[in-house]
């Protein structure tokens, strides 16, 4: 065989292996920064800033001017991405500028205008809404009660889980309770938010 050959033919499959090396790097670091973004102080989130340290990238896991000190005070306090809205728009932030000033100021022992969990979510169609009719079984009243003392989509996953009913069901049993002024086994307000 010619070498001038040989070393045509190398060169390609060089360039498409150094292409190939690249575009796996990129993924790997796109994805790390996704799942960064995602939950930056998780263990993966740290582990991945680590190895990128590791390498000569310079990677925060949190944007910036937002401290994991402040990450923690915050999210820890017991606030709600509600909460994270009605403080922007207080201050006229945007949701990093919020939570980065708000953890701040429980580092220096500040109270927040905006108490932990006290934003409701925004409220979404209601039962009689989307089927036209409540469920049989399930009264105006008892669908008033739940909602307005304060109970969460996470609250009501909480109460189908430890009563092993549907939705429906739930929001009957913990209305009615409070119409006759018991008081259901999860507090308003009182389950963490799913995905925060």
């Amino acid at each position: 065989m010619n070498p001038s050959t040989l070393s045509t033919t190398r060169r390609p499959r060089r360039r498409v292996v150094a292409v190939g090396v690249v575009a796996a790097a990129l993924t790997v670091v796109g994805g790390a920064g996704a799942a960064m973004a995602a939950a930056p102080t998780s263990p993966v989130a740290e582990a991945v800033a680590g190895v990128l340290a590791e390498v000569g990238i310079d990677w925060s896991a949190m944007p910036e001017g937002y401290t994991r000190a402040q990450y923690e005070a915050f999210w820890g306090a017991g606030y709600t991405p509600e909460d994270v809205a009605a403080l922007g728009a207080l201050w006229s932030t945007d949701d990093t500028q919020t939570k980065a000033r708000a953890g701040q100021a429980l580092l220096d022992g500040e109270t927040l205008p905006v108490a932990p969990g006290s934003t409701a979510p925004e409220a979404g169609p209601t039962d009689v809404e989307v089927s036209g009719e409540l469920p049989e079984g399930y009264t105006p009243a008892q669908y008033a009660a739940f909602w307005d003392a304060g109970y969460t989509a996470d609250d009501l996953e909480a109460l189908s889980t430890l009563w092993s009913t549907d939705a429906t069901e739930t929001k009957a049993r913990a209305g009615q309770m409070l119409l006759d002024g018991q008081t259901p086994p999860v507090a308003p307000g009182s389950t963490p938010a799913s995905g925060s």
